[in-house]
């Protein structure tokens, strides 16, 4: 478990909602340690990510310092559940929450 999310660079919310208006193509993941469909979905995307030479960042969601600030992210962009996957690319923003996407649809919803 303690690998989890290794092959992302942790970021906290306030730097994401800056990255988010700011970058031209910004690629977040949020979920956490101990959920079950986390733990599904991290191996696939950290092989995206890899594969591909992608930064992806990564909110930790039970990150108990910046709970309000993650609700009101998740609220902000209609993020449901955990895992998240979210791109905001020239100032348009897609999420999708979806652990049993495969490697292939990883990449093409980042694409």
């Amino acid at each position: 478990m303690s690998n989890f999310a290794s092959a992302f660079t942790p970021i906290s919310v306030s730097s994401a909602k800056e990255n988010i208006d700011t970058a031209e193509k910004f690629i977040l993941f949020i979920g956490r340690p101990s959920c079950p469909y986390c733990q599904l979905f991290e191996p696939k995307l950290s092989n995206v990510a890899r594969n591909s030479n992608l930064t992806i960042f990564y909110i930790n969601s039970e990150n108990s310092e910046e709970l309000e600030d993650i609700q009101a992210l998740r609220k902000r962009y209609g993020i449901a559940t955990v895992p998240a996957l979210f791109v905001s690319e020239n100032g348009t923003a897609k999420v999708v929450c979806d652990s049993s996407l495969s490697e292939d649809d990883i990449l093409d919803f980042i694409s």
